[in-house]
């Protein structure tokens, strides 16, 4: 297939299109930076798709940085405004991609406490959560124009070459790492490699439509997890952030280390989905092996 890709030069998308070139398939990327391997991406004109067979849409801007009001709307305009010109480029194809992946996340859930979540839980409330909605609400718009859509709910992605993972890695690699608040919220992860073979998937598997969370068998706790990762990087992990001045100095930002995600991948699991890395001990491993 002939894949246009959004967003295909960040983290995830350079795994994604790794992973689809090893399948045979074929990439166009798009970038607000143009060149001549690379088609314009653009929050104010159609992108032009001719030729695309399907779309992966992971384009918008980073949630990492303080939440301040330009930033939320940078947030949330970057991805309403990116998917409706592509949802606009599509209409005008001559011939129409058949399948959009379009990246989501698992704040459409919100802060979920110790309840566990499925695709068919309803949507939650706050921030992440309505720019989640908004997001998805703009690709399904893709339906109308006869194109199978994918709604990809991805969780907290882990990997060595980008990603949060960049920034806690060193962290941990100090001796500086702990628990976040309580501890007890959950968390819900996914390997890159996973998220792009899932993708890829996706892209090939004509009966699978609708809302996907791309997330590990299991959610875990954070205090779990940061176990996870002082065993992979071999240090102590006995700096605790209490709750309180996480809140106080990175203000909204705050929910993305404290809000509870108890998410399951139900839709991945009835089709058996077999997992490069099940759990986040095995990809943390390699995230702080040595090169």
């Amino acid at each position: 297939m002939n894949i246009g890709v959004t967003g295909g030069s960040g983290f995830i998308g350079r795994a994604v299109r790794q992973e689809l070139r090893s399948r045979g398939d074929s990439v166009v990327l798009f970038s607000r930076r143009e060149g001549p391997d690379r088609r314009r991406f653009s929050l104010s004109e159609p992108l032009d798709v001719s030729g695309c067979e399907g779309i992966v849409h992971l384009a918008g801007e980073s949630i990492l940085g303080l939440w301040t009001r330009e930033k939320r709307r940078r947030i949330l305009e970057s991805r309403i405004e990116g998917t409706r010109r592509l949802v606009e480029g599509i209409s005008a194809a001559p011939i129409r991609p058949g399948v959009l992946v379009s990246a989501s996340a698992i704040g459409y859930y919100g802060d979920t406490g110790d309840h566990v979540v499925d695709e068919r839980s309803t949507a939650g409330s706050g921030f992440l959560s309505e720019v989640a909605q908004a997001w998805e609400s703009e690709a399904i718009r893709a339906e109308e124009l006869g194109v199978r859509v994918v709604r990809l709910r991805i969780g907290f992605v882990l990997g060595r070459d980008g990603g949060a993972m960049r920034l806690i890695r060193p962290v941990f690699r100090l001796g500086f790492g702990g628990n976040l608040g309580s501890g007890n919220q959950w968390m819900s992860c996914i390997d890159v490699a996973d998220l792009a073979a899932i993708i890829a998937d996706a892209l090939h598997d004509p009966t699978l439509c609708g809302p996907v969370n791309a997330v590990m068998p299991e959610p875990l706790t954070n205090r779990a997890f940061t176990r996870a990762t002082a065993r992979a990087a071999r240090r102590p992990a006995l700096f605790h952030a209490a709750a309180l001045p996480l809140r106080l100095l990175l203000g909204d930002l705050s929910h993305l280390l404290l809000d509870s995600q108890r998410v399951v991948p139900s839709v991945l699991a009835a089709r058996g989905y077999r997992y490069r890395h099940p759990d986040p001990a095995s990809s943390l491993k390699l995230i702080f092996a040595q090169r």
